[in-house]
């Protein structure tokens, strides 16, 4: 991150959205000073398929972020998504010592590379590691085990991992542009972190992020995220089925689509209204009742819902889930997703999200189709605030030594020594 900047990159499926926010050193708080978009062709499903053309893409949206904010872009936080990403739920177990000892944050590190070893093959990279339901001994599960005494520590551990090939494949294209990438992080992870609230992942809530080309999916309980999958279904899947159905082109069903959508929760009779599609060469009109409009719409939803709720009972999580479901992404706003939705799932637990009131975004950014780019954002900024909190406690440490020992001309010990060694390398 360079300063108190931080960028976040949004690389959709048919859309890449870039901001760019300026962080308080004192407050931690962050205010956004520009943002960018262009329309995404190189991507298909969340994948890179085309290296060159992604690259293109993300350039468009960096030099309209660039332009607005007056700040150049060097690195970002990126998301990722698609077909490659795998959950892995797993647990592990260390042994601290014959006798009771303070755990340390070194004992976590071990823990989560005993999970990390169980069955994570050489071609795929771990994003995220979240462990949860630590137990100290034979006691109960704790939130946070980091000071507490034991013989030996375990836990559940979800690690969520995607392709090498697929993510090298995104650096390339960054890098092609010279932008660095800070951290990969899943795209559902960071839509929840502007979505969701802390009741929302603390009692069990699903996210369901529909974007263009996937539908991320994610469950939160007891504030950690321990189940996500992805579909490869989105909005273009909507687009698609009215252009076939009504044998019209791709751009014009997509503007219908969104027409349609914003129709139907205007309209109370969708049988007397009509959307008016120009004939392929001709100049003739035809008039499709929205009725119409909706029962290929309606197919479409079923078909993800159904695929949503096949994810939720493989996970194993189902009787978690007190809080229902969140959807959200730029294909959430669909017609008819909430209604069918609370009738598929015969629950009214069904919420339509927006990223939460944030201070800091810009006028018009709490919008469905960028609460991952928010999300994003909040996580490169809570980690830059972490890293510098973290930096300011070390610091504290050396002068509290150094002022201990400057007037002593005693021998200095040697861990003394390798202290200051490790803390000059560190900074």
């Amino acid at each position: 991150m360079e300063n108190n900047i931080a960028v976040a990159i949004d690389i959709g499926t048919t859309k890449i959205y870039v901001i760019v926010a300026e962080i308080d050193e004192v407050t931690g708080k962050f205010q956004v000073k520009g943002y960018g978009t262009s329309t995404s062709k190189g991507m298909k499903k969340g994948l890179v398929v085309d290296v060159e053309r992604t690259a293109s893409d993300i350039k468009q949206a960096v030099k309209e972020a660039e332009a607005m904010s007056g700040i150049e872009i060097k690195s970002a936080c990126i998301g990722v998504s698609g077909k490659h990403i795998e959950s892995v739920l797993t647990s592990a177990e260390i042994y601290l010592g014959e006798k009771p000892r303070i755990i340390l944050e070194e004992d976590y590190n071990k823990l989560i590379q005993v999970a990390k070893n169980k069955g994570i093959n050489y071609d795929r990279r771990v994003l995220h590691e979240i462990a949860f339901n630590y137990r100290i001994d034979k006691g109960g599960i704790v939130k946070n085990p980091i000071g507490m005494q034991g013989e030996k520590l375990e836990a559940d551990v979800h690690l969520i991992t995607g392709s090498e090939k697929e993510i090298v494949s995104l650096k390339n294209a960054l890098s092609s542009i010279d932008i660095e990438i800070e951290e990969i992080v899943l795209e559902p992870y960071a839509s929840a972190m502007a979505v969701l609230t802390s009741s929302e992942k603390k009692f069990g809530t699903v996210i369901v992020d529909i974007g263009g080309g996937t539908t991320d999916i994610g469950i939160y309980r007891n504030e950690k995220l321990i189940y996500s999958s992805v579909i490869p279904i989105g909005g273009e899947h909507f687009t698609n089925d009215i252009s076939y159905v009504l044998n019209i082109d791709l751009d014009r069903a997509d503007m219908i689509k969104k027409e349609f959508s914003y129709k139907e929760k205007n309209i109370s009779k969708l049988e007397e209204e009509e959307i008016v599609i120009r004939e392929r060469n001709s100049f003739a009109n035809r008039y499709i009742p929205l009725s119409e409009l909706k029962e290929i719409t309606d197919c479409r939803i079923d078909d993800i819902l159904e695929q949503i709720d096949e994810k939720i009972q493989e996970s194993g999580f189902s009787d978690y889930i007190s809080n229902g479901i969140v959807f959200t992404g730029g294909s959430s706003q669909i017609a008819g997703l909430k209604e069918r939705s609370e009738s598929y799932f015969d629950k009214h637990d069904i919420k339509m999200g927006i990223p939460i009131e944030i201070e800091g975004l810009l006028e018009n950014m709490n919008k469905p189709e960028n609460s991952t780019g928010i999300g994003l954002l909040i996580y490169s900024v809570e980690k830059y605030t972490k890293e510098k909190r973290k930096k300011y406690t070390v610091k504290k440490t050396i002068d509290k030594v150094e002022s201990k020992n400057g007037d002593e001309e005693a021998e200095e010990l040697p861990f003394t020594s390798k202290i200051k060694d490790f803390f000059s390398n560190l900074f």
